[in-house]
């Protein structure tokens, strides 16, 4: 019983120093700063505003796309469409990997 009592102390107190130190981690995390350059890898929120708006503008096309894709009963036209809908999402890859490409050049 004495060894039970033992081990149970033991846990709690791994268990509360772990939490202790998740805490820590969590609250040394600098917050993203709105207003700095582009020089020290954050944006500005102008420019990250205008990222958004394209990333939401590409996802309404897709899901246009999806929608006309799944009203279309001719096979051909679906095919056609899912070939656009993947040329769109080819196109947004690209994008994002020209953009991660100069992300990593400036730094």
């Amino acid at each position: 019983m004495k060894n039970l009592f033992s081990l149970f102390a033991i846990l709690a107190l791994v268990s509360f120093n772990q939490v202790s130190i998740a805490e820590e981690q969590s609250t040394a995390k600098p917050a993203m700063k709105m207003d700095q350059g582009m020089g020290d890898g954050q944006m500005d929120h102008s420019k990250m505003m205008e990222h958004m708006k394209m990333e939401q503008e590409h996802q309404l096309k897709m899901h246009d796309l999806s929608n006309k894709i799944l009203a279309e009963t001719d096979p051909k036209k679906q095919q056609e469409l899912k070939d656009q809908q993947l040329k769109l999402m080819e196109e947004q890859m690209m994008h994002k990997m020209k953009m991660m490409k100069n992300h990593k050049m400036q730094h």
